[in-house]
């Protein structure tokens, strides 16, 4: 399989209307950065769940402007990454801080959110479990090198279902055991985020 890098378009990539947040305008660029959509590897296995690629960075960039130290951008577009790939031109990942003004990009892949049923020698007894896999990647704008790439894996037990009349990362999404899992994961990247970002002050 030829590596590539693609930009999946859900809307104008140039338009004005580039679903950017801000936390404060007045912050310095150094703070500012972009998170693009999330790539899902099999969408099959998050059908239960409303918009995970859209819901899931929207989740993180709260997290971050909760802090008050950062001017966040959110973009529909997706920065896809194949299972074994080429690190994406550092062309396309300084266009893309250019049209967003940020000076980190961070992109990230939904890799598994499958469920496992397992049964008894009777089959009278089932347990599900269920994996949140993500594949996260923090570039730097202005250079084009990326900084960063971690993976995030849980796995959680029980009734394991969300339902797609849940907001993502609202009250009852996160009442929910896969779902207060996913919204802990998004902690998580959050603080991956900030670190990465504090350390190149």
């Amino acid at each position: 399989m030829v590596s590539r890098v693609v930009l999946l378009f859900f809307g104008a990539f140039f338009a004005a209307h580039s679903h950017a947040q801000m936390a404060d305008p007045g912050l310095p660029p150094s703070k500012a950065l972009l998170l693009t959509g999330f790539a899902v590897n099999k969408p099959v296995q998050v059908q239960d769940i409303d918009n995970i690629a859209q819901g899931l960075p929207r989740a993180i960039a709260r997290r971050l402007m909760r802090t008050g130290g950062y001017q966040v951008h959110t973009s529909p577009d997706l920065l896809s990454f194949e299972w074994q790939q080429d690190e994406p031109p550092t062309l396309l990942v300084r266009q893309l801080g250019n049209t967003y003004h940020s000076r980190y990009i961070v992109a990230g892949e939904v890799r598994n959110a499958g469920t496992k049923i397992d049964t008894n020698l009777f089959g009278l007894t089932q347990k599900r479990t269920r994996a949140i896999e993500l594949d996260v990647r923090i570039f730097d704008a202005r250079s084009g090198q990326l900084l960063v790439q971690q993976e995030f894996s849980r796995i959680v037990t029980g009734n394991v279902a969300i339902g797609r009349e849940h907001v993502f990362d609202g009250a009852a999404f996160i009442s929910t055991v896969y779902g207060k899992t996913i919204a802990e994961v998004a902690d998580q990247v959050a603080e991956l985020i900030s670190t990465t970002v504090a350390a190149q002050q």
